[in-house]
């Protein structure tokens, strides 16, 4: 550590993971205060997702990498905090892993508005949740309740890019840049 130079990239590094820390804390907590509220639709397995508010902000604002870790540490606190780590815990990884790697290539490939992304995501968090149940319990039936909870994923996916691309709007420019210059 000798140099100034070290000791800025330091700080910068630092910042940034402290920051996501912050980002991985919001969506564990909004993914709490999803699950004591009552659903607004008495569909098993139906969630908004408001935990995906933050991960889709983290993703179009700090890159995938951060995206990766801030989804990565959402799913391990949840299980710590409310379901432990059984079939809830390993439907919500298959799902996020899913929805993540699909996340990316879009991110990254085909360079999608956050509507067309978290539509996708959504839906592709709902296939692999479906994936991951029907496995454990070798029924593959679970396959038609995507007919219900498919046009909800899309729904609920576009809901939450409406609430990413305001949040998205509303940082400040000079916030932006700053982090532009940091990558």
């Amino acid at each position: 550590f000798t140099g100034v130079g070290c000791m800025k990239k330091f700080h910068i590094n630092t910042r940034r993971l402290v920051t996501l820390a912050l980002m991985a804390a919001l969506s564990t907590g909004l993914h709490y205060v999803e699950s004591i509220i009552p659903s607004l639709l008495p569909i098993p397995g139906f969630r908004l997702g408001l935990a995906n508010i933050i991960t889709l902000f983290v993703l179009y604002y700090y890159g995938g990498l951060s995206y990766l870790f801030v989804t990565a540490i959402k799913v391990l606190l949840v299980a710590l905090i409310s379901s432990g780590f059984g079939v809830t815990f390993l439907m919500s990884l298959t799902g996020s892993v899913l929805s993540a790697v699909i996340s990316l290539f879009l991110y990254y490939i085909v360079k999608p508005s956050p509507y067309g992304l978290s539509v996708t995501a959504s839906l592709f968090h709902t296939l692999g949740q479906l994936l991951c149940y029907g496995l454990f319990f070798n029924t593959f039936y679970i396959f038609g309740y995507l007919v219900i909870l498919g046009p909800l994923s899309l729904l609920t996916g576009f809901l939450m890019a409406l609430l990413v691309t305001f949040l998205i709007q509303r940082i400040p420019q000079s916030f932006l840049a700053e982090e532009r210059i940091r990558r």
